[in-house]
């Protein structure tokens, strides 16, 4: 098997692991805030400092990449991620809880920052964005495994979501493939050193495109489940069916934009992406009660998670933009510091949920949307005019 395939495929299970494990803990909200006197606020906050941790991560172990190589960075990330997941299932106190989540945080950005720059490095030139694109669908593999998860676990979740929670520890059982199958994909005689400063145009573009991004999946999907069982009504095990569907398209989508954009403008891919989203989310989080409809809202969601298959097109576009000794700390600084954005963004709605209630979440959460989205075509209209890197 060549070798990039091998990178391809460690890659993605370690990013649909990062996932998996972000985004769990959104299934068993209700449950941590029984168990550890919290409330919708706390919650928020939770959830949050798995992104807050990532931007530490993806700075530190972004610089350490780029000098001593993407694999060691990603065994270290994904064998640290899983962990701290682990311990978070048994935490005893909230204090633990929250300390467990912020240095999952922190690994968690260095899973990324490795495995998307070694994935797109190893592969051939001519497939980077089909690559990227299969490196970003384990986006939408690890959110419907939660599902599945979600669903096994259902009728005893009560009394089992510690034993839920601990199901984000498997991707420890990645670090023997990596380690056996996969290889370098920078030698380190051969790196200039970085200056990073020389790029700052192109990182704060996509740093601020990044962050539209994650500002506007977080709202939604980071409060969907409330949105879905405690606002529309919607039982469980349809939730769960349109959660596993929804990001199955997510996933093939990721793998569809990336492929397109070995071949169209990836400009051009984000704002057909953008436009769909803008046009999705009416009906996903619908604000008016004529809409507040399961199947309106599934339908909604679906092509709102179609839509977000632009994603892998916006660190393709970043990582063609830059040479391969400051590619490691500029992806994962960009990628990373929209998540923080997102997570911020989901403390805001969290806070507007607790004074105002659950219609007021609603319509925040379709402001911010919109206001992001427009954020993200800002920032891509305006992109540095730079020559673009391919050739390693």
């Amino acid at each position: 098997m060549k070798e990039y395939i091998h990178a391809t495929i460690s890659s993605t299970l370690s990013w649909a692991g990062n996932i998996y494990d972000l985004l769990l803990i959104t299934y068993v909200y209700s449950y941590l805030m029984i168990a550890f006197s919290l409330n919708y606020l706390d919650i928020s906050i939770l959830f949050a400092l798995g992104l807050i941790g990532r931007v530490a991560g993806g700075m530190i172990f972004g610089k350490y990449a780029d000098l001593m190589g993407r694999k060691p960075v990603m065994i270290i990330g994904t064998g640290g991620y899983a962990l701290f997941q682990g311990l978070m299932a048994f935490s005893p106190n909230a204090l633990l809880l929250f300390v467990f989540r912020g240095l999952e945080g922190l690994f968690m950005g260095a899973a990324w920052t490795a495995g998307m720059v070694l994935a797109y490095e190893k592969a051939p030139v001519s497939a980077r964005g089909f690559v990227t694109g299969i490196y970003q669908a384990g986006y939408g593999i690890g959110y419907a495994l939660t599902a599945v998860t979600y669903f096994i676990f259902l009728s005893n979740l009560a009394s089992d979501w510690r034993l839920f929670l601990l199901t984000g520890a498997f991707p420890l059982i990645l670090l023997p493939y990596i380690q056996l199958k996969v290889g370098e994909s920078i030698k380190k005689t051969e790196v200039e050193k970085p200056r990073y400063k020389d790029y700052l145009d192109v990182l704060i573009k996509a740093t601020l495109a990044m962050s539209g991004m994650f500002i506007a999946y977080f709202s939604v999907f980071g409060n969907y489940t409330t949105i879905a069982l405690y606002y529309a009504k919607i039982p469980p095990y349809f939730l769960a069916t349109l959660m596993l569907v929804a990001n199955m398209i997510l996933a093939g989508s990721f793998v569809l934009f990336g492929k397109l954009a070995d071949k169209i403008n990836k400009r051009k891919l984000i704002y057909g992406g953008v436009i769909g989203l803008l046009a999705s989310i009416p009906f996903s989080v619908p604000i008016f009660s004529f809409l507040i409809n399961p199947y309106i809202m599934f339908i909604g969601t679906v092509g709102f998670a179609f839509s977000t298959g632009f994603w892998p097109v916006m660190p393709l576009l970043l990582a063609d933009s830059v040479p391969i000794n400051v590619r490691g700390f500029l992806s994962g600084f960009a990628y990373n510091m929209g998540g923080l954005m997102g997570g911020i963004a989901n403390i805001i709605l969290g806070v507007v949920s607790s004074l105002y209630g659950i219609s007021a979440l609603a319509k925040s959460i379709d402001g911010f949307v919109i206001f992001s989205l427009i954020l993200v075509f800002v920032s891509v209209i305006t992109w540095p005019k730079r020559k673009i890197v391919v050739n390693n």
